[in-house]
Parts: C-alpha cells; sequence; structure tokens
C-alpha cells in the first residue's frame, strides 16, 4: 500500500492546514507545531519519527502567542508551547507593522500574534525620532525596521 503525504500548510495566524482542510485536533496541531524543521535548502518540513512531510509557511514556522514581563527580562510562550526568554536585540517591524522575533536559540523567525503584540506593544516607548525600543533593566532595546 502506498500512502500519499497530504499537502500541509501553516498560515499566517498559526492555523494548520491539509489539503486545504483545517486541522483542529489540539494533539495533532501541537504535535506539527513542535515538529517543523528547516531543510538544508531553507524549505519547512513536519517531521515525526522517521516520517516527514513539507510544508508551505506563510510567514514564519513559529508565532509568540503570549508575552510575560518578568522583573530582569521577557519571556513568551511559542505556538509549540515551549517558552523562552526574548532575545530584545532579534525585535524587528515588518511589513504592515507586524512584530517579529527570533526564536529557537535565533535559528527561526516568529510573528508575534495580535494578543501578544498588544500585550508587548503596551511597554513599547517612541522616542520622537522614529525610533521604537523597549526598556529592561535600564537599557534601551531598539526595534528595528524590516528592510523588506
Amino acid at each position: 500500500m502506498t500512502f500519499r503525504n497530504p499537502k500541509l500548510r501553516l498560515d499566517r495566524e498559526g492555523t494548520w492546514f491539509s489539503d486545504g482542510e483545517e486541522i483542529t485536533h489540539p494533539r495533532t496541531v501541537k504535535l506539527f507545531s513542535r515538529s517543523v524543521r528547516r531543510t538544508p535548502e531553507g524549505a519547512y518540513q513536519v517531521v515525526v519519527g522517521e516520517e516527514c512531510c513539507p510544508v508551505e509557511v506563510e510567514d514564519t514556522p513559529f508565532m509568540v502567542r503570549r508575552v510575560d514581563f518578568l522583573p530582569d527580562r521577557v519571556r513568551v510562550t511559542l505556538n509549540d508551547d515551549s517558552e523562552e526568554d526574548l532575545d530584545l536585540t532579534s525585535l524587528e517591524i515588518g511589513k504592515g507593522n507586524v512584530l517579529y522575533c527570533r526564536v529557537k536559540g535565533g535559528e527561526f523567525p516568529a510573528r508575534f500574534l495580535r494578543p501578544a503584540y498588544y500585550h508587548f506593544a503596551s511597554r513599547v516607548e517612541y522616542n520622537g525620532a522614529d525610533r521604537y525600543y523597549v526598556e529592561m533593566n535600564g537599557k534601551k532595546h531598539p526595534i528595528r525596521f524590516s528592510e523588506s
């Protein structure tokens, strides 16, 4: 018996699709989100055990779902339910004023989903010279604007 690979897609809001149908089973969504890998050529795939399937990623493979401001750092929760300290030097504003950062040791880009974006934006300051920044531990961390 031959199995065909479904056409997997991850949209910009973190919704998974298989052959155009939304995947709604929570454990499947979590498994796929935790199993995204990048090929040497830069494409994305879902790897589970010895099985792999290409995945079309509309924007980024990871999304920031939650932001927690701690006394000495910012902690983010990603769509794969992992948590990590936010690298404030990786913050970037992209097209459409979408906020991005780097995650997983800087290996992957992550898009801030709306609730996380608005919560984080409550701490963003503007210096009046077209520069935005976040202050943490007495240091101002500028937020870059994307070139693309």
